[in-house]
């Protein structure tokens, strides 16, 4: 009888799923929240816990792109300076036990540049997170983190640790075949100082401005690169080292971690563990499954999230006014050619 009522209750929270219909909001972002009404809401100031995976959805089949399972959950504070404005007003509807799903057409986001090479329009990256729990003082989120670091290091399976050995051999290898000097960050990254930069070192409550090329630890010509033309994407790319995973501003696990080592002016070369970068299912033609990576990288400049997010809605602003114009100089050209 108890699994029958189990079983009742998974029914109706997938049937809840499928029904309830997306919402639209900016920048082309569509979401829903599924949630039963019961748990505490996430208000400002709150720490929340999350499951979270990333699916890019194109040409036919689903390709997950990161999955917390495979780490631990994610600890977030629900802070409007850190998390991009409308995922602040998703979470702020949320409450604990809800699921989210967020949803992006590729096509919004190329929009943008500074699109990872796999990426193809007509295409979707579909989140989903699960708000496991809701913590009202940071002593009270700092001791689940302190759970979740423990949590991640006995899920780690033998496939896992064994790969991230033989990453790490072959890095390693390689460093001292070519008397390369480099130091190890947190989780793996080894990162080869080339120009110190100036300073404080980057932190969570920072956007770092960055110039990159990537290619394999294998050689051969680069995958993406914002400083070379022929990838179409000129402009800098911004980090900010706060972000949730998938999120605007956030990047692949190797960046995050080298890039904590650095500091503005910073010239570096990270030298990425597969496990770090996109692991087995590789991305796209380009990044071979289980692929090391290695990205020349440079901080150009280093902001506080505040005046990032500032310096953003300027830009968007300015965006909208030549809109603006653009339409009413067609407008008017129109009107003068039925003249």
């Amino acid at each position: 009888m108890k699994h029958f009522f189990y079983l009742l209750a998974v029914t109706s929270l997938l049937f809840a799923s499928c029904t309830t219909p997306f919402k639209k909001s900016e920048g082309g972002l569509q979401y829903k929240i599924i949630s039963d009404g019961k748990g505490n809401t996430i208000k400002g100031g709150n720490f929340f816990e999350i499951q979270f995976d990333q699916v890019y959805s194109g040409a036919g089949k689903d390709t997950v792109l990161f999955d917390s399972k495979t780490f631990s959950n994610q600890i977030v504070s629900m802070d409007s300076a850190a998390i991009p404005p409308v995922y602040y007003k998703i979470f702020a509807q949320s409450r604990k036990g809800d699921s989210i799903v967020v949803k992006q057409s590729t096509d919004s986001i190329m929009k943008g540049g500074n699109t990872p090479p796999f990426m193809k329009k007509g295409a979707f990256i579909v989140a989903h997170y699960k708000i496991v729990n809701v913590f009202e003082t940071k002593a009270s989120a700092d001791s689940a983190n302190k759970i979740q670091m423990e949590l991640a290091k006995a899920k780690d399976s033998v496939k896992a640790i064994a790969q991230l050995k033989k990453d790490d051999k072959i890095i390693a290898d390689y460093l001292a075949k070519n008397n390369i000097q480099a130091v190890k960050a947190p989780q793996g990254t080894y990162v080869e100082i080339i120009t110190p930069g100036v300073g404080e070192t980057a932190d969570t409550s920072k956007v770092l401005k960055v110039f990159y090329t990537g290619r394999s630890l294998e050689g051969g010509k680069p995958f993406d690169s914002n400083t070379d033309s022929a990838f179409g994407h000129m402009q800098v790319y911004p980090v900010n080292m706060g972000a949730l995973p998938g999120t605007p501003g956030s990047a692949i696990k190797g960046w995050m971690d080298g890039l904590s080592l650095l500091k503005k002016g910073s010239k570096a070369r990270l030298y990425i563990p597969s496990s770090l970068a996109y692991g087995a299912q590789g991305a796209g033609g380009d990044i071979k499954p289980d692929a090391n990576l290695v990205f020349d990288v440079e901080v150009v400049d280093m902001v506080s999230t505040q005046q990032a997010m500032a310096e953003a809605a300027a830009q968007r602003k300015k965006m909208e006014e030549e809109q603006k114009k653009s339409m009413e100089a067609a407008q008017k050209a129109q009107n003068g050619s039925k003249k």
